[in-house]
């Protein structure tokens, strides 16, 4: 009796592990696999006197910078470890420069496949001086003296003012002007028919003496000018007031100078100058 009792179990028991193991080979067979997370990844590329390239991809989460720059299909060649790049878009290196990378504004060290990207990221393939650095402006007393400070950071991330650099500053839609950084980095914009309220495209160049840029060519930097207070020895001015003001000067230029001649001519028969007879018929108010 137990003996049977105990087969009956056990027959039982096999059937539940047969029928466990059928449902468990099904549920896996029928799964499938979550979709990797994607980033987007915006690449530029900057040579020695133009931006050669720009393109926006999308690749898994993770993916190394090689694995970006490769479906980015930029026409890059590597050096032999295929971990540097030794030309970009037909362009190579030349005296004193290289090629290298900065990520979302950080000048990288590491070589290309050790670059993981996480998330979405700006990448700024570069060819320039081995010591270039990253651009970027302090704007804070621009409304009211006039100064802008450009500093730059280095791979090491270590930040200083960039000297002799020339800025350009966009004056209006269709002109600019340009000026050189002293000492200190700093820029001075004392006219304020070019320092309006508002938006100001800039950009920033130095180069060496074989034309290799010192720094990273940037995208799309714009200072934003608050309103003016007091800025040099001139007053944010509209344009009407600017046109108003032209126009009285020319006027008030003729106006003395025939007040000369009539005064002179009023001297010559013992009158008074015209001002002290316009002041003596000038009724009180």
């Amino acid at each position: 009796m137990n003996k049977k009792f105990t087969r009956v179990i056990s027959a039982i028991l096999s059937v539940m592990m047969i029928f466990a193991c059928a449902v468990t080979a099904s549920a896996e067979e029928g799964t499938t696999p979550a979709p990797a997370a994607k980033i987007e990844v915006e690449i530029r590329v900057e040579g020695l006197s133009k931006t050669l390239a720009e393109k926006e991809i999308e690749v898994d989460k993770l993916s190394t910078l090689k694995a970006a720059i490769d479906a980015a299909a930029l026409d890059v060649v590597y050096a032999e470890d295929g971990l540097t790049i030794k030309s970009v878009k037909g362009e190579a290196e030349v005296t004193t420069s290289k090629w290298q990378y900065a990520v979302n504004g950080v000048i990288r060290t590491d070589k290309l496949n050790a670059c993981v990207l996480e998330n979405d990221a700006e990448v700024i393939l570069y060819n320039a001086t081995e010591d270039a650095v990253i651009p970027s402006f302090d704007a804070t007393d621009v409304a009211t003296g006039g100064v802008v400070v450009f500093n730059g950071t280095d791979k090491a991330g270590n930040v200083a003012p960039i000297k002799g650099a020339t800025v350009t500053w966009q004056t209006s839609l269709l002109s600019s002007s340009t000026y050189t950084t002293d000492s200190k980095g700093r820029i001075l914009i004392s006219d304020t028919a070019e320092l309006y309220e508002g938006e100001h495209d800039v950009s920033i160049m130095k180069t060496n003496a074989y034309d290799v840029p010192e720094i990273v060519r940037m995208d799309d930097m714009e200072v934003n000018v608050p309103k003016l207070e007091n800025v040099g020895s001139g007053e944010n001015k509209t344009l009407f007031e600017e046109i108003y003001d032209f126009f009285y000067s020319i006027l008030k230029g003729v106006v003395e100078v025939w007040g000369f001649y009539i005064n002179a001519i009023l001297g010559l028969f013992g009158l008074p100058p015209i001002e002290s007879l316009l002041g003596e018929t000038t009724p009180a108010a």
